[in-house]
């Protein structure tokens, strides 16, 4: 748990300066149209959107609780900073890789 506590921190303030960068040196609406106009820029938001949806499902199954739906609303507005937030959470709260991923201690003593 240790190694996957530290990649996810380290992804997520790889991240959180990112969006920092982008945020003081460039205009998210200006530029942002710019990557729409080209075929990689649509190609690469809908990557980005694909794999938010399957981590958003593994969000879902991992809380099966209402306590996803912020979750979910987080990854729409912040992508990867919020999977990588997610994942840091999820790894500091678990003691186990099964636990990690399931979100159920008890699942980790079946195995």
């Amino acid at each position: 748990m240790r190694t996957i506590r530290i990649i996810t921190a380290a992804l997520t303030v790889v991240m959180a300066a990112t969006i920092i960068y982008g945020m003081s040196a460039g205009s998210f609406g200006g530029e942002g149209g710019e990557i729409l106009d080209l075929a990689w820029g649509r190609v690469t938001l809908i990557d980005l959107y694909v794999g938010l949806a399957l981590f958003g499902g593994w969000i879902i199954i991992r809380e099966r609780s209402p306590v996803a739906v912020p979750w979910l609303v987080a990854l729409v507005f912040l992508g990867n900073f919020a999977t990588a937030l997610y994942a840091f959470v999820a790894a500091m709260r678990s003691d186990s890789v099964i636990a990690f991923l399931t979100g159920r201690a008890e699942e980790a003593r079946r195995v």
